[in-house]
């Protein structure tokens, strides 16, 4: 009589029993990356960023951003094996490396707005616009606004233009009621 094994088997010395063969040892099983041989059988199988082609030997990179963009906030990018992420102008990546923060460009230099404006983030950038008593652009120019000039300021009496405001007096003999206008 003779014996035989299945497929994945080989006969032992006495030439009645089956052993594993172990694809592995011989040319990694012609995997590509890692083999893992298992009763009779193996297996091929892939490092994380990758997956097995159609032969199941080779593996092929996976394109995490056609995936709900990789997870990312902003923008996606596909490497060998991985990918990153980035964010936009006017946000920063925080600390899980996907999503995107807005950074408060006003907490810096007053966001770049002139020295007598107001500086207002919004998402993704910022504005700048001339505090109360100022006029201009509010980027390069802010200039004092003289409102005496006009109506006199609404004094009754003397009105004196100061940085930003101005202020009302009055004649000897009368005080300021509590409008700060009016002489009493």
């Amino acid at each position: 009589y003779s014996c035989s094994c299945a497929s994945g088997y080989t006969l032992n010395a006495d030439s009645h029993a089956c052993d594993d063969i172990n694809e592995c040892l011989t040319a990694n099983g012609g995997c590509e990356t890692t083999c893992t041989n298992s009763g009779g059988s193996y297996m091929c199988s892939c490092d994380s960023g990758y997956a097995l082609n159609a032969d199941g030997r080779a593996c092929d990179d996976i394109n995490e951003c056609l995936t709900a963009n990789g997870g990312c906030g902003h923008t996606c990018t596909n490497s060998d094996g991985s990918y990153t992420c980035s964010c936009g102008t006017g946000y920063t990546l925080n600390a899980d490396n996907h999503a995107c923060d807005d950074v408060n460009e006003c907490d810096t230099n007053n966001g770049g707005c002139h020295a007598n404006a107001d500086c207002t983030n919004t998402a993704g950038s910022h504005s700048c616009a001339c505090s109360s008593g100022y006029a201009g652009d509010g980027v390069t120019t802010c200039d004092d606004i003289d409102e005496c000039l006009s109506g006199n300021g609404g004094c009754e009496t003397t009105c004196t233009n100061i940085d930003g405001s101005y202020t009302c007096s009055c004649d000897s003999g009368y005080v300021l009621n509590a409008d700060s206008h009016a002489c009493d």
